[in-house]
């Protein structure tokens, strides 16, 4: 019988495959290949197209751009850390499927065969430098034989660490729910209450939102994009802010481009106003909304380019920019700036953190002004001022004034508070799990958590549930244990355990307890093990991920 020569699919090294014409004889192999008759070649073409079939079904998990930004270096370092609330959509969303909670970095595929969800977090790992990373990583190599995905990096809110920095997020702190801090009682004789440079966006906010940012010089640079300064100082409680508000008209590039442009001071003076000629052919004015006219554009000479040098004269190097989804008006303009207050950020009417208000609305609720009134279209002078007064009433009043998302989570907090009376490094790690225990425990998915005894007394009476069992344990090694057991029963949707590791570098005892952990997961169960006191200063966490799959022993035997 006729023979093809082919290289096995499970041959260990990848040498060229040598085909053969089909003849009653063949050469022997040169280098030691098998050889497969026909009736071998069709059974091992059926085995690998069931194997892709079967493989189709397995739950996965793959990171997207967002996600591969957090991904840890050689150094230990990532362009763009995780939130733990970004982690928590993972979990919920592999718990309840598709709805409410739907992570953003990432793709869990197949997630309806999924049958557990397994979170197992280790205190004291302390990786804070280069050379820690990679004592770190090769202590660990249990991750690397089941083939997890790289280290990812899950930053600590500030509201969440001991020394509680200052930090330009929007974030609760712990000045929200304190009477008074230095900072404030310095901004009372301005009448200023809150800090300006704690309503500043943060890089992630930025990147959420879509705000233009350099992230290819080279394309930046041929889509005319510029940044407002060479460089930049640090934003203090002087520094000055500018409210900006654009008019744009759909053009014959099929998109919109800059017509006017107001920029307004703290004291609501226009110390800018232009109306600005596109470079494209204007086929649709938006007049309802721009309140821009053929008549107003008729003898207009000023171009982007001109405008652009304008603003880049009057802006300091530590300059606030104000505006409502400022990222609609700096892409227009294209100019790049690192420090900006977007109002539809910071006052939130309906408490849902992915909305927003209309700057009609805001002004209306907040400032009893009525503006964008009739139908001759928006005057951006009108809208700067409402903008800057917005701010500068926030400013007046706290962090949380209207803002119905962060008195929410101003209310968790002081309820958290109260609660939990024990030392402060203790309760770095439930913190980031707080919303994520809340959501399980008030639903039905079963679950199991277990926890070292000098870890449980944030989590007792608190989430403890009919259907979330929040059990605590003497040693590390009977918190192992019993976390294994509760894996076996798979009507156990959630499985968690909290421990905590001594002596730092003691890291093959963590690597004997992962390994431990994984075997006792039942197949298409996904595996979160986060290590926390990562980090420059020791504030962050190291999370890696996997979804268990299972052997394909059945099939290799079917065939």
């Amino acid at each position: 019988m006729g023979k093809r020569k082919l290289m096995s699919p499970l041959s260990s090294s990848a040498q060229p495959v040598v085909k053969y014409k089909r003849t009653c004889e063949q050469p022997p192999s040169a280098n030691g290949a098998k050889t497969l008759t026909e009736d071998e070649y069709s059974k091992l073409k059926l085995y690998l197209k069931e194997k892709k079939k079967l493989l189709r079904t397995f739950p996965r998990i793959l990171l997207n751009a967002r996600g591969q930004l957090s991904q840890l270096n050689d150094s230990g370092f990532s362009e763009s850390p995780l939130l733990p609330s970004d982690l928590n959509e993972l979990i919920l969303y592999s718990v309840y499927g598709p709805g409410k909670y739907v992570p953003k970095w990432s793709n869990l595929e197949m997630q309806c065969n999924l049958n557990q969800t397994c979170v197992l977090i280790i205190d004291g790992c302390e990786v804070n430098t280069k050379e820690d990373f990679s004592h770190f990583k090769s202590s660990l190599p249990m991750f690397s034989k089941y083939k997890f995905l790289p280290p990812i990096e899950v930053e600590l809110p500030p509201s969440w660490c001991a020394d509680n920095e200052t930090d330009n997020t929007t974030s609760i702190t712990d000045d929200v729910v304190s009477e008074s801090t230095p900072t404030q009682k310095k901004n009372v004789e301005n009448k200023e209450i809150c800090s300006r440079t704690r309503l500043l966006m943060s890089l992630n906010q930025m990147m959420i939102h879509n705000y233009p940012l350099p992230t290819n010089k080279r394309q930046f640079t041929m889509d005319g994009f510029r940044f407002t300064k060479n460089h930049y100082l640090p934003v203090t409680d002087n520094s000055p802010m500018y409210a900006i508000d654009c008019e744009m008209c759909y053009t014959s590039i099929g998109r919109n481009e800059l017509t006017r442009v107001s920029i307004v001071n703290e004291q609501l003076e226009v110390i800018y106003e232009s109306l600005v000629k596109p470079t494209n052919k204007i086929t649709n004015y938006l007049t309802i909304y721009s309140g821009i006219t053929a008549s107003k554009l008729k003898n207009v000479k000023t171009t982007l380019t001109d405008v652009q040098e304008d603003i880049i004269k009057i802006l300091s190097p530590d300059s606030i920019l104000i505006g409502q989804s400022l990222n609609c008006d700096l892409d227009a303009l294209k100019l790049f700036h690192p420090y900006i207050i977007d109002t539809s950020v910071i006052f939130n009417l309906n408490g849902n953190k992915g909305s927003k208000s209309k700057l009609k609305l805001l002004a209306k609720n907040f400032l009893d002004m009525n503006i964008q009134c009739g139908n001759l279209g928006h005057d951006s002078i009108e809208d700067s001022r409402a903008t800057m007064l917005l701010v500068q009433l926030k400013l007046c009043k706290s962090l949380t004034y209207g803002d119905a998302y962060l008195v929410g989570q101003k209310r968790l907090a002081e309820f958290v508070n109260k609660k939990i009376k024990i030392n402060v490094k203790h309760i770095e790690t439930f913190k980031k799990f707080l919303a994520l225990l809340q959501s399980v425990s008030e639903s039905s998915a079963k679950g199991k958590v277990h926890l070292k005894k000098n870890l449980m007394a944030p989590y007792d009476n608190i989430w403890s549930t009919s259907k979330l069992n929040i059990e605590e344990h003497s040693t590390n090694k009977v918190v192992l244990e019993s976390v294994c057991k509760s894996m076996e029963d798979t009507t156990n949707r959630f499985c968690m355990a909290h421990m905590q590791l001594k002596n730092k570098n003691n890291l093959d005892l963590v690597n004997r307890w992962c390994e431990k952990y994984w075997a006792a997961m039942s197949s298409f169960a996904l595996c979160a093990v986060l290590f926390t006191g990562c980090g420059t200063e020791g504030k962050n966490s190291v999370c890696l991920l996997n979804v268990k799959q299972p052997p394909l022993s059945h099939l290799q035997d079917k065939f």
